[in-house]
């Protein structure tokens, strides 16, 4: 079998494997309160859910954009931007800014932008567009290969409002976006079509590793107090 075969395969496996599962989203349900957690005692989880059988009502599209605004407002984000602008400029890694201290204050609001904006499109703007569910729903058991694969997994399957898996298009497309956005304030040395494509996938790589946070390290229930 050819590699792109195999590939498609592989790609049909993981999208189609989850649509026997139960459906997790109740369309019949009334709009439900957010839940809001920590991940690591830092990251905002008000995007996780941590108990992937539960039965929810779909989000509304005010609670998508409101995942948005939780998420970008929270301390959490200049921690975030900082940590990336710290290692990228001890490799002056693209944005290429060089890896003075000035560079390090580019570095950090380059980031802090590219930050809200991958939450703009992913957690508001496409999901509410795409009727998806931009929620990550914790496995929370089986072994840590399982659960390791499920939070992958999770980068290309999503719910949909309707209660059915889908190709996580809203993810895909949200992080196209936020990439391209991006360049709207990066150097001119760092708008190539390389650098553009690296940035996407390591958006989504990124995105990964913080689902397995989600996955392992999600902790402090407490209910938000807006619908």
């Amino acid at each position: 079998m050819s590699l792109p075969r195999t590939a498609l395969c592989i790609l049909i496996w993981a999208i189609a494997i989850p649509m026997f599962g139960q459906a997790r989203i109740d369309p019949a349900l009334p709009p439900a309160p957010l839940t809001h957690t920590r991940t690591l005692l830092l990251f905002p989880g008000v995007d996780t859910v941590k108990d992937p059988n539960a039965v929810l009502p779909p989000l509304t599209k005010k609670q998508k954009f409101e995942i948005f605004w939780q998420r970008t407002f929270d301390v959490s984000l200049p921690v975030e931007a900082f940590l990336f602008a710290e290692g990228t400029n001890a490799v002056n890694y693209s944005p290429h800014y060089g890896t003075d201290e000035v560079a390090l204050a580019k570095r950090f609001g380059a980031y802090a932008g590219s930050i809200a904006g991958s939450s703009f499109f992913t957690d508001g703007v496409f999901p509410s567009i795409f009727h998806q569910d931009p929620r990550y729903f914790r496995k929370g058991h089986g072994s840590v290969p399982s659960r390791i694969w499920y939070a992958i997994e999770s980068e290309f399957v999503t719910r949909g409002d309707n209660g059915n898996m889908q190709f996580n298009i809203s993810g895909v497309l949200g992080f196209g976006f936020s990439t391209a956005l991006t360049n709207a304030w990066y150097p001119r040395n760092s708008i190539t079509l390389t650098d553009t494509l690296q940035r996407f996938g390591a958006k989504i790589a990124l995105s990964g590793v913080i689902n397995l946070l989600r996955e392992f390290g999600a902790t402090g229930d407490k209910t938000s107090s807006h619908p």
